[in-house]
């Protein structure tokens, strides 16, 4: 369910996304005028000569002004991701983690703060836009499950994040954890460790943690 309902971007409804592919974003033209686009998940910087073996995926929002990775983007190429839900992995043992699936307990849509970036790999090549999610300490659902977890921006605050004319100071104040109240998280099959499994059966809640079989692991997003 996207935040920003525009046809083509709504016609297959994806409950698993992995690192390297496409996900939809929001983002400010060059003309000032907000639009929803599709970038590759992964960050590949504008300034790179060849393509980095090293794509960030997220993005910790306490270095952004400090990393050269992340400080122009974080800049003026500030984007939203839609979504509805997230994975996050906890671990039972060395070689076992479970997958839980996190969303808001009313069921709305959100939007992951992100950065994009336009890299052109030549002359002649066509450009590839890729973006990164933005990271920020957990709050008390996520903290038990994981370190970190995905910075959501606020409806009444997009206009703020989304400006290129703003500051990355004056934005920084969007980039803390949600409060854990409004969110829910509960484990899912291990299924979703696979990019290639999907469809609703992947958030459907298991009996209890750590009940499946390992299979490999693989980051997602809902």
């Amino acid at each position: 369910m996207p935040v920003f309902p525009f046809e083509e971007f709504s016609e297959h409804v994806r409950f698993n996304i992995a690192p390297s592919q496409m996900v939809a974003l929001a983002r400010v033209n060059h003309q000032g005028q907000r639009v929803l686009d599709l970038a590759r998940w992964g960050l590949i910087p504008s300034w790179a000569k060849t393509l980095p073996k090293l794509q960030p995926i997220n993005a910790r929002a306490e270095t952004l002004s400090t990393g050269g990775m992340f400080r122009n983007a974080f800049e003026r190429r500030r984007c939203l991701i839609p979504a509805d839900g997230f994975y996050e992995w906890k671990a039972a043992d060395k070689r076992t983690k479970q997958p839980f699936f996190i969303h808001f307990k009313d069921d709305r849509p959100f939007a992951f703060a992100g950065l994009w970036e336009r890299w052109k790999p030549g002359t002649d090549a066509e450009p590839i836009q890729s973006c990164t999610i933005i990271t920020t300490s957990p709050n008390e659902v996520l903290r038990p499950i994981h370190n970190r977890m995905p910075a959501i921006v606020r409806p009444q605050d997009y206009t703020r994040w989304l400006d290129p004319d703003t500051p990355g100071s004056a934005v920084r104040d969007l980039l803390e954890p949600i409060p854990a109240a409004e969110m829910e998280a509960y484990p899912v099959n291990t299924r979703v460790n696979r990019p290639a499994n999907d469809g609703p059966d992947l958030i459907e809640r298991c009996e209890g943690e750590f009940a499946n079989p390992p299979e490999k692991e693989d980051a997602g997003l809902f």
